[in-house]
């Protein structure tokens, strides 16, 4: 069968990439049927821009399509599932929603932490809008799965017990561990109103930071951000 040359390739990242040609279409701009035409030689040649698209969506270059530029390196994937949400800002219940509510994203596989579980949570709120905007989603890692304490530069996901409803609340942070052992909690944000930092004893040499009521419970070992829509107002 004739197929395009950029055929081949699109096949190879789709799969590498755990997507299908309807889905790629969609995230390209193109047709809902444009790739699946290219890979199955109903469209011998397609346009330069609608191919520069899919490129795009795939994270490569139009060159590499082609088979012009560097050798296409497989971009290794797995999914993991988003099970709730984290307030960047201040202490909010519910860290976690019902099953029924999680969804699944496609991350890369990260070979500095293969093995461990991970997980997703939706940043709400805007105190770590330098790092992590406001409807991103962090991955993160629970501290009893890694064996190992928070250390300074970490961002971390910290839970406390709220004392009206006996539930537990959690937020986002940077750490910073000082010389001796105070565990401070910062935001890492644009907007005035967030730049108080939540301050804890010295860790005990437990998974935690001292005191039962306040625990760090994960790691933040990635991102991941949808892409943004233009606003035109």
């Amino acid at each position: 069968m004739e197929r395009h040359p950029s055929a081949a390739i699109i096949e190879q990242m789709m799969k590498a990439q755990n997507t299908n040609p309807k889905r790629l279409a969609k995230e390209a701009g193109v047709g809902p049927t444009y790739v699946r035409d290219i890979i199955e030689g109903r469209s011998l040649d397609p346009k330069t821009g609608k191919l520069t698209q899919i490129a795009t969506a795939l994270g490569c270059k139009l060159d590499d399509l082609l088979g012009k530029g560097a050798s296409v390196t497989p971009i290794h994937t797995t999914q993991i599932e988003v099970r709730g949400d984290v307030q960047a800002g201040v202490w909010r219940e519910a860290i976690e929603w019902p099953a029924v509510d999680w969804y699944a994203i496609t991350v890369p596989i990260d070979t500095a932490y293969q093995g461990f579980h991970r997980y997703g949570l939706k940043v709400c709120g805007q105190s770590m809008n330098k790092v992590f905007p406001e409807g991103s989603v962090v991955v993160v890692i629970n501290f009893g799965d890694l064996g190992r304490l928070p250390k300074t530069g970490d961002f971390v996901v910290a839970v406390q017990r709220c004392s009206k409803t006996d539930q537990y609340e959690a937020t986002v942070k940077a750490v910073q561990i000082r010389d001796d052992g105070t565990v401070i909690l910062w935001p890492q944000s644009w907007d005035p109103a967030f730049q108080t930092p939540v301050v804890l004893p010295p860790q005990d040499g437990h998974d935690h930071a001292g005191v039962p009521e306040v625990a760090i419970q994960a790691l933040v070992v990635g991102s991941y951000q949808a892409n943004p829509k233009a606003s035109f107002s």
